[in-house]
């Protein structure tokens, strides 16, 4: 009994033996970590150029896009888009010119995607004032600097994220070899004189005629006379048709009492809203209306009207959204037995600026067309265009510019 005691002591000793220096192995190193791959170099931007051909002061300014580079791009064409800041010497903060929220597409337009082959462009006019409304209109004159933008904000410096959509310009490959632009730059440009106003009629102070003959004498004008002026809202901001009004305003701009008689359906509008589309809305023809109706209108005094042009303008006056001209005129032709009464035909000097936000029809009037990159050019040293004048193939027939 002891010896087998024994024998299965020593059996255990043995593979103690055996199993310990296993068991207090040192553990195994850890595993180094993977070496970060590089990151691969950042695609090049895309190769497509915004310009701003301002001619003139209150318009039609024209806006393009080219596609200078090999690969195919989408863009949205669609002006409305377009932002401006306008640098004013003297003033510390430039004036800003956008459209408001109920005009500017929040996202991409997607019925306005147009792909532009590599050197194809984009053409379009648009109205400057339909951006520079009210009050920023003011800052339309000669010698500022016009800073354009296109499309939507890019991401803040210092971010690592890529850019998210929309964009103003992006590949159409199906892998990317260029990076998508939220927004596109014109050079800047310095807004020039607009064209003076024509040379006054011929023989306006008794000059001869061409025949030989003496001009007959101008006639005297009562300077002093009174006289009516109309005047109307400079600028209206609209969200519908529906909504449409007016506030205008006769004054007796001259020196004397005026007896006159005014009211509401005396006038009428004239209405030029975009691709050329007119409509009239006229007033009533004089009604005979008795003594009391008429009133002595004082010197500087003044009368006002508010008038729903939804109530008195035809249906489809205010087709699609966008930029309208108003053109208010008075026809004061009542007259009265026993008094004389002041009749004229006055209009306003300058047309109501009316923006609408919304309509039935769409803002554009078609869709877009990508123009054919220009013929070749003849070599010639001797002249050369500016690194910052855009090439010039043929802008597309269009009745008015977009939002006009």
């Amino acid at each position: 009994m002891r010896s087998s005691r024994a024998s299965l002591l020593a059996s255990l000793f043995c593979l103690s033996s055996l199993v310990s220096p296993s068991a207090h192995a040192a553990p195994p190193a850890k595993a180094t970590k993977a070496q970060k791959a590089p990151e691969p170099p950042p695609l090049p931007p895309a190769q497509a150029r915004l310009w701003i051909v301002a001619p003139t002061m209150t318009g039609p300014w024209t806006m393009r896009i080219d596609n200078e580079g090999t690969v195919p791009l989408r863009v949205p064409a669609d002006p409305r888009l377009l932002r401006f800041e306008i640098e004013v010497e003297g003033e510390k903060k430039p004036t800003s010119c956008e459209l408001p929220k109920s005009l500017r597409p929040s996202s991409f337009p997607e019925s306005r995607a147009l792909l532009l082959g590599p050197g194809q462009s984009y053409v379009e006019p648009f109205d400057p004032r339909l951006f520079c409304f009210g009050k920023a209109a003011a800052a339309l004159r000669p010698g500022v600097t016009l800073h354009a933008r296109f499309g939507w904000d890019p991401p803040k410096k210092g971010t690592k994220k890529p850019p998210e959509p929309p964009f103003a310009a992006e590949s159409t490959e199906r892998e990317p070899t260029i990076t998508p632009a939220p927004e596109l730059l014109a050079p800047a440009i310095v807004l020039g004189e607009s064209p003076p106003p024509p040379p006054p009629a011929a023989n306006a102070n008794g000059a001869k005629p061409s025949d030989g003959k003496p001009a007959a004498p101008a006639p005297v004008v009562d300077e002093r006379a009174g006289r009516l002026e109309i005047s109307a809202d400079a600028f209206k901001d609209v969200a519908a048709p529906n909504g449409v009004s007016l506030t205008v305003t006769a004054k007796n701009a001259g020196l004397r009492p005026i007896f006159v008689a005014l009211r509401p359906w005396m006038f009428s509008f004239r209405i030029d809203g975009p691709y050329g589309h007119t409509k009239s809305c006229l007033g009533d023809p004089p009604r005979g209306l008795p003594p009391d109706a008429f009133r002595t209108l004082k010197p500087g005094a003044s009368t006002s009207f508010t008038i729903l042009l939804h109530e008195v303008c035809p249906r489809g006056t205010f087709p699609r959204p966008g930029l309208y001209r108003v053109t208010t005129t008075l026809n004061a032709g009542e007259t009265t037995q026993g008094a004389e009464a002041y009749t004229a035909e006055v209009s306003t000097q300058s047309p109501t600026l009316l923006r609408l936000a919304s309509a039935p029809d769409p803002f554009f009037a078609a869709p877009p067309k990508a123009l054919p990159p220009p013929p070749p050019q003849p070599a010639d040293t001797s002249s050369s265009p500016a690194p910052d004048a855009p090439p010039s193939p043929e802008a597309p027939s269009s009745p008015a510019p977009a939002g006009e």
